[in-house]
């Protein structure tokens, strides 16, 4: 799960993104849910100088059969981001060339408005008080 930054040259200047921990089993339906909350703020630590700290806005999270998906700490953004670009599903860009294709099929696709918290995916989303 990527969300890019775009400059104003049109190039991405900072993306974000969580991988899953684990691979999803094949032939099998997995319910797959990506949320970036842009109000979410942190503090990134640099792993190789402890004491260089920078302030990160918003925060990716991806649930995967409605459980979190460990994150790293690359989810965030150094300033506000507002979103003005195209959506894609199942697939990516990157310097201006599409590719990165799913390995699988896209059975249906639901866009929410505001970034929702495990229990709203649990009822909203996944409609199973009880899955997580």
């Amino acid at each position: 799960f990527t969300r890019t930054a775009v400059g104003a040259d049109g190039k991405v200047s900072q993306s974000a993104q969580v991988l899953p921990g684990d691979l999803a089993e094949l032939d099998t339906g997995v319910d797959v849910t990506g949320v970036f909350d842009a109000q979410e703020t942190w503090q990134w630590i640099d792993p190789a100088d402890p004491t260089r700290t920078e302030d990160r806005m918003g925060r990716l999270h991806l649930y995967v059969s409605g459980m979190e998906q460990p994150g790293e700490d690359a989810s965030g953004f150094s300033a506000i981001q507002q979103g003005s670009g195209t959506l894609s599903a199942g697939r990516g860009t990157a310097g201006g060339s599409t590719g990165y294709y799913l390995p699988g099929s896209l059975e249906s696709l639901r866009v929410w408005t505001g970034a929702m918290n495990s229990d709203q995916i649990r009822y909203k989303v996944l409609d199973s008080p009880d899955s997580m």
